[in-house]
């Protein structure tokens, strides 16, 4: 007798914890729209309980005493309204026309335990375990006696196996409302969680942004100090507002492509020469490394053209970041070179500087997010410009000796 009633009881679980589960849970990832979850959860809901009814040794006492109210009243308190209503019509549904036998205490008792269910449900969502348990305990009690005096086959004669179905009824609300509420939990904790991930992400990004941005300006201002000496040529002073406009249009590119980050758009790559992209880098950089007090050397392997595939603009911020980082290595001075080199398949650049060099655990280090060996540092610049010759089919790799100096290599395919 009570492996029969466990039996129907863990089966009666199983469909009714796969709809709510599905719904809750899976359906989410797909379905967006609060009318397509319910639709979706009824027909979910309706197959099962189609299977139960075609497929399982029905008693009507477990489905009047514990499957319809234990279901309807779990899928009230913590489903939704929707989904409870349509609930409370497969059940009575499956009382009139399938079991046709005492619908009516079913109809009603189920009826007013709706009702009870949808005045307490916002009290008790956002109540503790306990409470949960309590106010479900105490209108599953209400429905058992509405339904026993509706019903004289449940109390004439009141049988051991009538104790042992209502018994179970109470030991399995009470695991449905529990499990529920550790998964309203972890749902709470992982929407929590993206939450701050999405906000950790903005902080990066902004960090990102004025990191960037601050490169080109630095160097704007360096050629506007220079336009403010007196011994200046007409020409060179448009050639400084010349450079100085066009690192006002690169900070505003930046800005704009960061702005525009979370809409995806094709690359538009061209061919390059890294060796005119690097001489226009160079003309950038030299007023900010005169303050520095550092001389810059470039040398050419060979006198033709080494042509890659990529993005100016972008091949641009890479190495004015790289030649930037160079030369903040210096701060004393030092000497910069610059080295542009033809392999079989393949074009290099090489950034080199006599500066303060790194230890084996800084170069391990480098292109992790937050890390950085300046003293102001965001150490996201150096993540941009990994992530961005990856992008153009590069690799970049650094050697360095304390004390002594670092060395940037790039390499592209040649095209």
């Amino acid at each position: 007798m009570l492996h029969f009633i466990i039996a129907n009881e863990l089966q009666n679980l199983f469909y009714i914890m796969s709809s709510a589960l599905l719904h809750l849970i899976l359906a989410p990832h797909f379905i967006y729209k609060e009318k397509y979850l319910n639709l979706f959860f009824s027909l979910i809901l309706g197959g099962f309980i189609l299977l139960y009814w075609n497929f399982a040794d029905i008693d009507p006492l477990i489905y009047s005493l514990q499957l319809v109210p234990v279901c309807l009243l779990f899928v009230t308190l913590g489903v939704g309204i929707a989904p409870s209503i349509m609930t409370w019509i497969i059940f009575n549904f499956g009382c009139m026309f399938v079991l046709n036998y005492y619908w009516e205490p079913a109809l009603l008792s189920s009826t007013f335990m709706l009702m009870l269910g949808i005045l307490v449900r916002n009290r008790v969502a956002n109540a503790d375990l306990k409470v949960k348990l309590l106010y479900a305990t105490g209108i599953l009690i209400i429905y058992e006696l509405l339904y026993a005096p509706l019903a004289p086959y449940v109390l004439a004669p009141f049988s051991l196996y009538t104790g042992l179905v209502l018994a179970l009824a109470f030991i399995s609300l009470w695991i449905m409302i529990s499990l529920l509420f550790f998964i309203n939990k972890y749902e709470i904790q992982r929407t929590h969680i993206t939450h701050l991930e999405k906000n950790r992400m903005l902080a990066e990004l902004s960090a990102t942004v004025s990191h960037e941005i601050r490169n080109p300006l630095t160097s704007t201002r360096g050629f506007l100090q220079l336009l403010a000496r007196s011994d200046l040529t007409l020409p060179d002073r448009k050639r400084y507002v010349d450079h100085a406009l066009s690192g006002v249009d690169q900070a505003i590119t930046l800005l704009t492509d960061f702005l525009n980050y979370a809409k995806p758009s094709l690359d538009m790559k061209e061919q390059l020469d890294i060796k005119a992209e690097l001489d226009h880098t160079i003309r950038f950089i030299t007023p900010y490394a005169h303050d520095f007090q550092i001389t810059i050397d470039v040398s050419h392997a060979c006198e033709t053209p080494l042509y890659i595939l990529g993005e100016s603009q972008k091949l641009r911020q890479c190495l004015l970041n790289l030649i930037k980082n160079a030369i903040e290595s210096m701060p004393n001075g030092g000497k910069l070179s610059l080295r542009t080199c033809k392999h079989p398949s393949a074009v290099q650049v090489s950034i080199i500087d006599t500066g303060v060099g790194m230890t084996n655990k800084q170069l391990n280090s480098l292109g992790k997010p937050f890390y950085t060996t300046k003293q102001h540092g965001t150490g996201l610049g150096l993540v941009v410009v990994m992530s961005l010759i990856k992008k153009m089919n590069g690799k970049i790799s650094f050697t360095s000796n304390l004390n002594c100096g670092t060395q940037c290599s790039i390499i592209f395919q040649q095209y």
